[in-house]
């Protein structure tokens, strides 16, 4: 198999400590002669991320690319809307990578700005066929510092367990580990499952970072240091 294809329905964040600034308050697209037109980028996005902030790729990828994120594609992945398979409403994201690369980042999507200091995390994703992986696939990435320095936190991926079947990972920047759930539980391949992770941030060891994959909690890391 070259490649996998990972469809994600809505992407969703749910915070514990809301904050209002930095939000678009109505910017509808706008269809132009076949092409989807987003409205400008918001600079102001880049403050703390308001929330709830959900997108359904109803609108394409706007609610990334007009609050102050983008999207990209090194040569060999892609991303792309789809109107089938989809978990709800018309659309999905389709982001196709190949298998055998172990470096490079291949293709995402970037919401910018500052993390509430609490808050849940969750998406829908479609995994097609079964593979195997010689390297994390990445599901989530969450960065932190700032624009003159950005370090790793926390990713959200893919990785064969011993029975051979994908499972869900949380790698740890922080300590350099991978966190592997006491029990997994492999992902089904070919219908929707539902991942979240609550990310409490700290600048002392007060942190903590749970997992959930279709409402079943996997893993649960009380005071990781969060900067």
């Amino acid at each position: 198999m070259r490649g996998v294809e990972v469809r994600t329905g809505t992407l969703l964040v749910l915070a514990v400590a809301l904050a209002t600034a930095g939000m678009l308050a109505s910017c509808e697209p706008e269809l132009n002669v076949g092409t989807w037109m987003c409205a400008p980028n918001d600079a102001g996005a880049m403050d703390v991320i308001a929330a709830p902030w959900s997108t359904g790729f109803e609108n394409q990828f706007c609610d990334y690319t007009e609050l102050a994120g983008f999207c990209y594609e090194e040569p060999g992945a892609s991303y792309t809307t789809v109107t089938s398979p989809v978990h709800s409403g018309r659309f999905a994201a389709a982001f196709k990578v190949t298998a055998g690369v172990t470096n490079g980042y291949q293709t995402r999507c970037v919401r910018q700005g500052v993390l509430p200091t609490a808050a849940y995390y969750g998406s829908w994703y479609f995994i097609p066929a079964r593979a195997k992986n010689s390297a994390l696939w990445n599901l989530v990435h969450f960065q932190g510092g700032d624009p003159s320095g950005q370090h790793g936190l926390w990713d959200i991926s893919l990785v064969n367990g011993a029975s051979g079947e994908l499972e869900v990972v949380v790698f740890d920047f922080l300590n350099s580990m991978s966190r592997r759930p006491a029990k997994p539980v492999p992902i089904p391949i070919g219908s929707w499952f539902h991942l979240e992770l609550y990310l409490k941030r700290a600048a002392d060891r007060t942190g903590e970072v749970a997992l959930y994959q279709d409402g079943q909690q996997l893993l649960d890391v009380k005071k990781p240091h969060h900067r």
